[in-house]
């Protein structure tokens, strides 16, 4: 390829975790399915120390000291498993696990029966319920009094109250057996694992010829904020900063590679 060309998209990337020292392709330990790709900034930087001169302005010399890479991956949002990916955890599958709600709003009705089915079946104990004000009401053993409920045994989801409580808004927290749940996190002692980072995309030539490309980056690990997925509100893009590590044996720190796209 003689011609100039330019990068037609951001491109999509894909991490290979190394184990025992080498980059392993298996599904357990590579991840590509990371969302929105926004843009993918590649960085190097050469250090070097000048050595003064006393008989001139001009440094004597400047040689090269240390050099520096990064690849900086902006997402249109973080997806949670490439989070737990890029802390070294998994997503794991449990089944029955119990499962907070807070804060689910009921009202009770105005005529009865005078019970409130919730959204899931609470375990039992884990019951909080308080008024507007934050006050807590007290679960009765039997027919509730005002300003108190009741939950039967054969219908755990339903709460009982008073006549004279009707038409009140009340808010209760539980915890309720999920039936299924993808389990991940920030682990106690993290262990950022070095990667092989792999970026595919296309670009086009100065006379718009269309080209595949991909940039290899031997060895990587993640530095910097690694900020877990967004809670609410309308997701903001994330940067995920990879610095490029020393290469294996006589393997390029970073590999470009163009080819022309047969149209």
């Amino acid at each position: 390829m003689s011609q100039p060309i330019v990068f037609s998209k951001a491109g999509k990337i894909m991490l290979v975790k190394y184990v025992n020292g080498i980059p392993v392709r298996s599904p357990e330990n590579v991840y590509f399915r990371n969302g929105a790709v926004q843009q993918i900034t590649p960085n190097i930087t050469i250090n070097g120390s000048p050595i003064a001169d006393g008989n001139s302005l001009w440094a004597a010399a400047n040689p090269d000291t240390s050099i520096e890479g990064s690849i900086a991956v902006q997402l249109g949002f973080m997806p949670p498993g490439l989070y737990a990916f890029i802390m070294g955890d998994t997503t794991e599958e449990l089944t029955n696990s119990p499962f907070p709600m807070i804060d689910e709003e009921i009202t009770v009705p105005m005529e009865a029966p005078y019970t409130v089915k919730l959204k899931h079946k609470p375990i039992d104990g884990t019951i909080i319920l308080v008024d507007k004000d934050a006050k807590p009401w007290d679960k009765s053993t039997s027919t509730p009094s005002a300003g108190e409920y009741y939950v039967d045994s054969q219908t755990p989801d339903e709460l009982e109250f008073d006549e004279s409580d009707a038409g009140k808004s009340l808010f209760v927290s539980y915890d309720y057996l999920a039936p299924k749940v993808s389990h991940f996190g920030l682990p106690k002692n993290p262990v950022r694992p070095a990667y092989q980072l792999i970026v595919s995309g296309e670009a086009a030539g100065e006379d718009e010829s269309p080209y595949e490309a991909a940039l290899i980056v031997d060895r990587c690990k993640v530095l910097g904020a690694i900020n877990p997925p967004q809670q609410g509100g309308t997701p903001s893009p994330v940067t995920i900063t990879f610095t490029v590590l020393e290469p294996r044996g006589n393997n390029r720190a970073v590999d470009y590679k163009i080819t022309p796209i047969m149209v």
